[in-house]
């Protein structure tokens, strides 16, 4: 597994670079890489106790866990980049005073690199584990009717309930999201990781969430690890109605739209139906206004092929915004380069939220929060031909 290589490679340097240059006994040194050790194995640790990925362990205990993680992690970006430093600095120093005598190379890292890890993984952890903000996001939409000008939709997305995101997240999820009076909840995926034995009294929040047009979901790629084929019964006793490339008219004074959501293609690995957004919106009328969700946002592309003249929204998730600025440029490349924000193709609006959560394997985020988007439908002003938008184009 890429984890797996990528926790080698991180005990290899603390080993090399923070633990052997420590004036200590060998015992002490070995006491210290088994530590790093069991640090960076979290994820097996937990296969081992739980048979799975997704850690099980006691929200205080995983904390901890993942702060001193990501405080390894931290260690290893820093001390790199110093080593780098330390290096050019020393081939320029060669170079300009060929015959002048160098100075030895430090055995460790500078001190000061510890506490300053460990600064940025408690922010970077804390931001991972709070309850995001609800955040108004107006979208111009070609073609919009007047009659759906105006509405607002909470957009919820990967919430991932699980030890590291209870019962008791949730609900200030859910009380977030009642207070912006949205009239349609949508919720793009990735709701859950485990089982309903697991999860179901996790979730049992959702059942408080109010909007007048109703609370509707689509399954991401977690639901088909996580035996969607048990959850599906538990969807109606939540309040929610799960979407499987399959639609439903929305009415709002007279006016009809259409909102369709899809599977997700990890279905296929399970020998479920792929997501399929010509047979979900066979037989309707193409001039009629859409809102299509969609777990993971590349599925844009089979959108654009049907070319619909009605107004046209995706809403989208998967990618948690890239997490971490500068792993962002590599979610983007596997995301067809959707990562986060607004995307305007063609005619078509994609919008992809950056979650509410996270995968409870890495809780951790720098410098891009996460959010709960309350889109706001706008209809097109007569003076103006661009999209009008509170979050930008592209990323």
């Amino acid at each position: 597994m890429i984890t797996t290589a990528i926790s080698v490679l991180v005990l290899l340097y603390i080993g090399l670079r923070c633990i052997l240059p420590l004036r200590m006994s060998l015992s002490g040194k070995l006491a210290l890489l088994a530590l790093a050790a069991l640090i960076l194995g979290k994820g097996h640790v937990s296969r081992f106790l739980y048979h799975s990925w997704t850690p099980e362990f006691p929200l205080p205990i995983h904390a901890t866990w993942s702060l001193l993680q990501s405080a390894l992690l931290a260690v290893v970006i820093l001390g790199a980049a110093t080593d780098i430093i330390r290096l050019l600095s020393r081939l320029l120093r060669r170079a300009s005073a060929e015959n002048a005598p160098t100075a030895a190379p430090r055995r460790g890292l500078p001190p000061l690199i510890y506490p300053v890890s460990l600064i940025i993984a408690a922010f970077g952890t804390f931001a991972a584990l709070r309850v995001p903000p609800v955040t108004p996001v107006e979208i111009e939409v070609p073609g919009l009717p007047a009659a759906w000008d105006g509405l607002r939709v909470a957009h919820l997305s990967d919430l991932h309930a699980s030890t590291t995101y209870p019962r008791k997240w949730i609900s200030g999820v859910v009380e977030a999201v009642n207070a912006a009076r949205p009239d349609l909840v949508v919720i793009t995926g990735d709701l859950f990781d485990g089982t309903p034995r697991q999860r179901y009294d996790d979730l049992l929040p959702l059942r408080r969430l109010r909007a007048p047009l109703g609370v509707y979901a689509c399954p991401g790629n977690h639901e088909y690890y996580s035996s969607l084929s048990q959850w599906r019964p538990r969807f109606p006793s939540l309040g929610v109605l799960l979407l499987e490339n399959e639609r439903v008219l929305l009415r709002r004074n007279g006016a009809e739209l259409i909102l369709a959501g899809l599977t997700d293609s990890t279905a296929e690995r399970f020998g479920l139906p792929r997501p399929d957004v010509r047979r979900t919106l066979d037989s309707t009328r193409p001039d009629m206004p859409l809102i299509l969700m969609a777990h993971r946002p590349d599925l844009v592309a089979q959108l654009g092929e049907l070319a619909r003249p009605g107004a046209t929204l995706q809403l989208s998730g998967h990618t948690h915004g890239g997490q971490v600025l500068g792993l962002d440029r590599l979610v983007r490349r596997l995301n067809d380069g959707y990562v986060r924000g607004l995307y305007a193709i063609g005619p078509v609006r994609l919008y992809v939220s950056t979650g509410a959560a996270l995968w409870s394997g890495f809780p951790f985020r720098l410098g891009v929060p996460s959010e709960i988007p309350l889109i706001i439908l706008r209809a097109p002003r007569a003076d103006t031909h661009t999209p009008r938008a509170s979050a930008s184009l592209a990323f």
